[in-house]
């Protein structure tokens, strides 16, 4: 009996940078091209284009808009976290560059959202397949994986949905580039929001407390200045409370549903 067996090697530049870049370029040309009646475009980026991933957690720095991720191409394709962080940055500078050079009847507005987390609205045929960000909770809240580290600062999803909504209307967000974050979190938040709020259960699915209280290194890590969403856009960021009490009843929910 003869078996076959399929080996995909992952070609970075072509499956991951390319795509990011040339699908962000292809809409804003189709958009000049066919659409002179849009006036504002609306990119949702990521912190990923923001951050220095090469400076760790960075006790002391607080990142702005101003900041850009010098993550290059060649240094994008030296592995999968470098080449996701590099298509991110490369595929907004591409936004940029575009408008600079097209000149388009449009005006460009990018927002750069780090994690994202929230009470899931889409269809959940499974809370297995729950998307990333709300499966790291959802792990923790079953008892099935410790907290997960990384990055240092978060959004509400709801957040990030309004800001779409604000950065399409706002006068003075017209080429504009937004830091749309409530600011820094731990895992260990969630955590302890568990232990707090649910303890039977958290005492059921055996939930490791770790250290209660203890959200970061010793040495601290880095900041974000979302000021400029504030003022500009009006944002008011929901709290991390708030967030976590909305997520939490929205899986009792789907767990009721069977999912």
């Amino acid at each position: 009996m003869f078996k076959a067996l399929v080996v995909h090697e992952v070609m970075p530049d072509k499956e991951l940078l390319q795509p990011a870049i040339q699908g962000t370029v292809g809409i804003l040309d189709s958009v000049h091209r066919v659409a002179p009646s849009v006036k504002r475009v609306v990119v949702t980026s990521s912190f990923a284009s923001v951050v220095d991933r090469t400076k760790g957690t960075w006790p002391g720095k607080v990142y702005t808009e101003a900041d850009w991720n010098p993550t290059n191409r060649e240094e994008g394709l030296k592995d999968v976290g470098s080449v996701y962080y590099a298509s991110k940055t490369l595929a907004e500078q591409a936004a940029w560059d575009f408008v600079k050079e097209k000149n388009p009847s449009f005006t460009l507005t990018t927002l750069c959202p780090p994690m994202v987390y929230g009470p899931p609205e889409q269809e959940v045929p499974s809370l297995v397949k729950l998307n990333t960000s709300d499966l790291y909770i959802y792990d923790i809240f079953n008892g099935t994986s410790d907290p997960r580290y990384g990055v240092w600062i978060w959004v509400d999803v709801r957040d990030l949905a309004e800001a779409h909504v604000l950065a399409m209307d706002s006068a003075v967000a017209a080429n504009q580039r937004y830091i749309i974050s409530q600011g820094n979190f731990s895992p260990q938040m969630f955590v302890d929001y568990i232990w707090k709020h649910y303890p039977e259960r958290a005492a059921a699915k055996g939930i490791n407390k770790h250290t209660a209280g203890k959200y970061y290194p010793d040495e601290g890590v880095y900041g974000v200045d979302a000021s400029k969403s504030v003022k500009d856009l009006g944002m008011k960021y929901t709290p991390m409370e708030d967030m976590l009490r909305d997520t939490l009843k929205r899986f009792e929910d789907l767990e009721a549903e069977g999912k």
